[in-house]
């Protein structure tokens, strides 16, 4: 049975519009119009909402009269009437006698950032009548542009939107024309540097703990602002609130911050005992800065870049291990072209530049194949040549359903099953084991669009929710340098190595990550049962003492992609050049092909007191096919050379023999060839091939056991051969140092022997399983000395990356010898 429609109010309202931030006049589904002033069924029409609440912004936070502004207008264009949403005219005498308005707003009821494309009614309304001014707007946010005439034309992306005292100042309204979006980014790192300096110059706070406190108070903005309770983060309503607050009360910046913790609860953000620690006064002095601006309507890339160079200028010195310059992490992305449904992981995030990058270049392909689909959408009801309204009406129907596939979250900040969405917070995850840096992480991600679910502050060589070995497609990271794993290290033996066990955790797990996630678990528990060493989880740790801790990385980012993973590290160059790591490039050519290798120039990690000399390593884990053939080549090796360095360990055992035997002494030859004809003989044993080492592939270290003596005389010989063997053994005991050093010095030959035959093996693998690999060495990578990066800074890396594709496009046809690519040098800036 239909349920009947309330009917319409009788009366009208008192006012225009409720004096609370953000309410409008609505009995039901009635909601009023005061410009049209009546009632209307806002039922199946939700924009009408977005259209009044930003009329009543327009009136109430931009000084304009309603007399300047009219909704629902048509122009009549050739054959097509565009409509506009909202039409505001300078001045209302502008309005009544039909000149060029001062503003056009469209309206959308996405929560998506502003899809500028899917605004074409507007922007094709306010070109037709001239108006210079466009703003594009939905329930969470709001872009301003200034149209350029010409066909097809372009925008340019506006700070702010006039206010209507600001349309008789030629000079103002100008400096509002320049005020472009890049803007945008400068004013809010300075705002945040403001709000660092009050915390410094009133509390005496140090950088890192102002940093904290700046973050928990940008959350408390970003939670007001996804919980549409703007007016709650004003100075208006703090000074509002003191009027009726008790002694007994929470301040109000207290109880705030205790509902943002509870907002995000799920993302181990903050404990239970986490405070501002800031006086009233403080806050409101930093709500004063922050509140005009709106976090929720700002594009990610303004703010997250914004918020990434104040947290870069603030930390490099004193936190500069967890960072790693944007246009590095830019490039490693790009080269490894992350794309949508692949699991990507940082297991030393840092302050989560990669996955921050990857996030925005998956979200791109996205955003790049919704607007494809748009386009053919629009296209298709278009060629239906249905009446405008209904073809109106079908099209934003069909864009409104493919845009939500770009929404990353629900609306109470809990995961959401969309394109972006499982993005966001199935496909990212990150650990850092320092605190600050997790939890900056976590904040960077979030100012940059959300996914940061699956960043944990946890020890990156540990296990945590869906971070264990075989699972991911991608793996980037930057791993500490310079420090060591020791064996002192345990799994469980600290809280950024624990293995939790809650049971709602592990119910979680087990339902999202299945039996591979259990049968993990359960290793770890045992492990917290034995207190393991963090090193014995690693086949190059297993019994040692010490390894550096980027070595260990080196395994643990193998060991978590799936076979055929693709993988990008930062490492010393000690690390790919220095003989004595020879074992590890080794192992890491035996378990997956290395992509390319890029020499970074020294300035690129430079700290206060250090400079390291890096290279980006490129690798992808090997598919069954490939590690098979590896072994397959190994095993092809060995049979083409094993007779050859055999045939040279049994010719230092024939020339070694008889001299380790007899000590190299005439006297006790004679005596050792007269015992032999009693019966009784003294000989070295045959050499034997030792046990393979577990990593790197190599052979096994040759066995050479002592001299034996063996045989028995005949009773008739018996005391003979006693005496003699007496008279041998006297002499071998006098002579033994001899003996040793002969046998030391043929095992150091066997060793030698050794060593060129895994030298060989490796040569002949390398020739059997031979591919091309990229190599660059830019001479500038968008990073000057003094750590500044941007527009304006030489970086080499572009063009480096184009060669990286055309080096990938000769392997597609095979890697001719004549079409090898010819790579041009980089520059010399």
């Amino acid at each position: 049975m239909a349920t009947r429609t309330p009917k319409k109010p009788a009366a009208s309202p008192a006012t225009d519009f409720p004096a609370e931030p953000g309410a409008l006049h609505q009995e039901g589904p009635w909601l009023w119009l005061p410009l049209r002033k009546e009632w209307r069924d806002a039922t199946h029409k939700p924009e009408e909402k977005v259209r009044q609440r930003f009329i009543k912004a327009l009136i109430a936070e931009y000084g304009y009269t309603l007399a300047q502004v009219d909704q629902e207008r048509r122009y009549q264009a050739g054959t097509r009437s565009p409509r506009a949403d909202i039409v505001v005219w300078a001045t209302p005498a502008d309005k009544a006698e039909g000149r060029t308005p001062a503003l056009v707003v469209e309206c959308k009821t996405d929560s998506i950032e502003i899809q500028e494309k899917d605004y074409y009614q507007g922007e094709s309304y306010a070109r037709a009548v001239g108006c210079e001014f466009f703003v594009a707007t939905n329930e969470r946010h709001t872009s301003i542009f200034r149209l350029v005439p010409g066909l097809p034309g372009g925008r340019v992306a506006l700070n702010e939107l006039p206010k209507a005292s600001d349309w008789g100042d030629a000079q103002r309204i100008q400096k509002i024309k320049d005020s472009q979006r890049a803007f945008d980014r400068k004013e809010f790192q300075d705002l945040l540097f403001d709000c660092h300096s009050i915390l410094r110059d009133v509390h005496k706070m140090d950088p890192g703990r102002a940093f904290d406190t700046i973050s928990k108070i940008l959350f408390i903005k970003m939670y007001v602002e996804r919980k549409g309770l703007h007016g709650t983060f004003t100075t208006d309503f703090i000074e509002g609130r003191k009027k009726y607050v008790l002694k007994a009360d929470v301040p109000v910046h207290e109880h705030l911050f205790t509902e943002t913790k509870d907002y995000y609860r799920h993302d181990e953000l903050f404990t239970e005992v986490d405070k501002l620690d800031i006086s009233e006064a403080t806050f409101s002095r930093i709500v004063k800065k922050l509140e005009r601006f709106d976090l929720s309507k700002t594009g990610d890339d303004i703010k997250g870049l914004a918020f990434e160079r104040f947290l870069g200028t603030t930390f490099r010195g004193e936190l500069g291990q967890f960072f790693t310059p944007r246009p590095v992490v830019e490039f490693m992305v790009d080269l490894l072209n992350p794309a949508e449904g692949e699991l990507i992981c940082d297991p030393a995030a840092g302050s989560g530049g990669f996955l921050i990058r990857a996030f925005e270049h998956v979200r791109a392909l996205i955003q790049q194949d919704v607007q494809a689909k748009k386009d053919a959408e629009r296209d298709r009801i278009e060629a239906l040549q249905l009446p405008e309204e209904e073809e109106e009406r079908q099209i934003e129907a069909a864009f409104a359903a493919l845009n939500q596939e770009l929404l990353p979250s629900g609306p109470d900040n809990q995961p959401i099953s969309t394109r972006v969405g499982r993005l966001a917070w199935q496909c990212i995850y990150g650990t850092d084991a320092e605190p600050r840096a997790a939890r900056t992480a976590k904040m960077n991600m979030v100012m940059h669009g959300d996914g940061h679910g699956g960043i944990h502050y946890h020890d990156g060589l540990v296990d945590i929710n869906g971070i264990f070995d075989g699972r991911f497609d991608v793996v980037l990271t930057n791993p500490p340098f310079g420090s060591n794993v020791g064996e002192d290290q345990r799994v469980g033996g600290s809280d950024e190595t624990r293995v939790p066990d809650h049971p709602d955790y592990v119910r979680a797990c087990k339902k999202r990550y299945g039996k591979e996630w259990e049968a993990n678990h359960h290793r770890l528990q045992e492990a917290v049962q034995a207190k393991t060493p963090i090193l014995d989880l690693f086949t190059i740790g297993r019994g040692k003492a010490n390894r550096p801790t980027e070595l260990i990385f080196v395994e643990r980012c193998l060991n978590l992609l799936k076979p055929g993973g693709r993988m990008g590290i930062v490492l010393p160059d000690g690390n790919l050049n220095n003989p004595s790591l020879s074992w590890l490039r080794r192992y890491t050519e035996g378990r997956a092909k290395l992509l390319g290798v890029v020499s970074l120039p020294e300035e690129t990690f430079r700290s206060s007191d250090a400079t390291v000399k890096a290279s980006l390593v490129f690798l992808t884990k090997f598919t069954e096919d490939e590690a098979a053939a590896w072994n397959a080549a190994w095993t092809q090796a060995h049979q083409e050379l094993d007779q050859q360095f055999d045939a040279q360990r049994n010719a230092l055992y024939s020339a070694y023999a008889p001299r380790v035997t007899s000590c190299d002494d005439v006297h006790i030859t004679k005596l050792l060839a007269d015992l032999g004809g009693l019966g009784v003989n003294r000989g070295l044993p045959r050499w034997t091939p030792g046990e393979a080492p577990p990593y790197p592939k190599a052979v096994g270290p040759t066995q050479q056991a002592r001299p034996l003596w063996a045989g028995v005389p005949t009773a008739k010989n018996k005391t003979a051969a006693a005496e003699l063997k007496r008279q041998a053994q006297a002499a071998l005991a006098a002579a033994a140092g001899v003996g040793d050093a002969l046998l030391s010095e043929l095992r150091a030959k066997y060793r030698e022997v050794d060593a060129a035959h895994t030298a060989a093996l490796w040569t002949r693998v390398r020739e059997l399983f031979d591919y091309p690999v990229f190599v660059a060495a830019p001479k500038a990578v968008g990073i000057t000395s003094t750590g500044e990066t941007g527009e304006g800074v030489t970086n080499d890396l572009t063009s480096t990356l184009t060669q990286f594709r055309e080096f990938q496009q000769w392997l597609a046809k095979g890697a001719p010898d004549t079409e090898q690519p010819n790579f041009p040098a980089p520059s010399t800036a």
